[in-house]
């Protein structure tokens, strides 16, 4: 199978990253994995080095760390796996049907985090400028480099990157893939991913009216957020957390790994 080069975001994933090196090893066919760290000061980088993946330092945004890691990519076919993504045996078929070129209008082939799969009556879902997960897919170096809006966001980049797709006729399908999510052992709760996830909006679109509206009102009419099969109060929890992040978004634009606890790095990000 043709090898291609990973690329992982790392900022203190210690407790994660050994699982999704050795999946990647044993599922993804890499070339190179390159690791972009965000001044890491646990043993991630220990972790990396027994692998033997290719460190860059960086400390801008998450938007900025895909890009540098596509830069210094020597495929053109590469992957992004988040340092919290375990990859399973069905990764194989994702990386086949890359490799096969029968999706001409393909800008991303995507996985999904098993466990959140949206209602699919037909796959592979196609999204026409909407997106899956930025830590599960398989994309072109060249569309990565080209996307320079990613530089200015560290949470909702995979928006930025479909909008972009989108605008080069291009889509982001998600195939009957899974890998597993081990947020919950790198401490960051699946609640507070959701206010991070909020926060990217409004630093992405501003506040609007409009999408206060669509938060409170899926929550109250019971509109599954992503289309989930989740219960009622589930999908109240998800989108309350959601609101909370994108109203108080400097305090959850960022998350401090240093201490599994908060900061308000958007002032920082901006200048």
């Amino acid at each position: 199978m043709t090898k291609i080069d990973y690329i992982i975001p790392t900022w203190n994933s210690e407790a994660t990253l050994e699982n999704t090196l050795a999946s990647i090893e044993r599922y993804g066919s890499p070339n190179e994995i390159i690791i972009v760290d965000r001044d890491s000061s646990d043993r991630t980088l220990v972790i990396a080095r027994r692998y033997n993946c290719r460190i860059i330092q960086s400390n801008r945004s998450l938007g900025a760390a895909r890009r540098e890691g596509a830069l210094a990519a020597h495929t053109e076919l590469i992957s992004f796996v988040d340092a919290d993504v375990e990859l399973l045996e069905s990764w194989q078929n994702l990386l086949q049907i890359a490799f096969r070129g029968d999706y001409k209008d393909a800008g991303a082939f995507g996985a999904y985090y098993e466990g959140q799969l949206p209602n699919v009556k037909k796959w592979p879902l196609k999204l026409d400028g909407g997106n899956g997960a930025f830590g599960c897919i398989i994309t072109r170096r060249s569309h990565v480099i080209d996307c320079k809006e990613l530089d200015k966001f560290s949470s909702a980049e995979d928006r930025i990157f479909a909008r972009f797709l989108a605008e080069k006729g291009l889509k982001w399908y998600i195939f009957p893939v899974a890998v597993l999510h081990h947020q919950s052992l790198s401490g960051i709760s699946y609640y507070l991913r959701l206010r991070w996830l909020g926060a990217g909006l409004r630093v992405e679109d501003g506040f609007r009216p409009g999408h206060v509206k669509k938060i409170l009102g899926g929550a109250i009419f019971g509109i599954r957020m992503n289309d989930l099969d989740i219960s009622y109060i589930e999908n109240w929890k998800m989108r309350w957390n959601y609101f909370i992040g994108y109203i108080r978004y400097k305090k959850y634009y960022e998350i401090n790994r240093n201490d599994i606890g908060l900061q308000p790095l958007l002032k920082a990000r901006k200048s």
